[in-house]
């Protein structure tokens, strides 16, 4: 947009009809910008590094992950059955259970 180039993104959590939307929400305390990992607190330090722009380009990653973002029935995103974490903690939606994540 504007000619400005992002690295973020903005993940929100949809019911079906994608009448209700909820942004998705670190723990209070996150900072902007920190990676996110999938799995138990102790599992952290096991996650491979950062994909390079070219890799998610070429291999389309966010295409082959996206169908497996979901929130549970306690509203915590999920990848699979592996929890969204920061380093403060699980990121969660406010209200949308078992909701799909784009």
């Amino acid at each position: 947009m504007r000619g400005v180039k992002s690295n973020g993104m903005l993940l929100a959590a949809s019911d079906a009809s994608h009448e209700n939307v909820e942004l998705l929400l670190p723990p209070e305390g996150s900072m902007p910008g920190e990676r996110i990992w999938f799995g138990s607190e102790d599992e952290k330090e096991n996650q491979p590094p950062p994909a390079t722009p070219s890799q998610v380009q070429k291999k389309k990653i966010w295409e082959s992950v996206q169908p497996h973002l979901k929130t549970d029935a306690s509203c915590n995103a999920m990848l699979g059955d592996n929890f969204m974490r920061t380093s403060l903690g699980v990121v969660v939606c406010k209200s949308l259970k078992n909701a799909n994540i784009s």
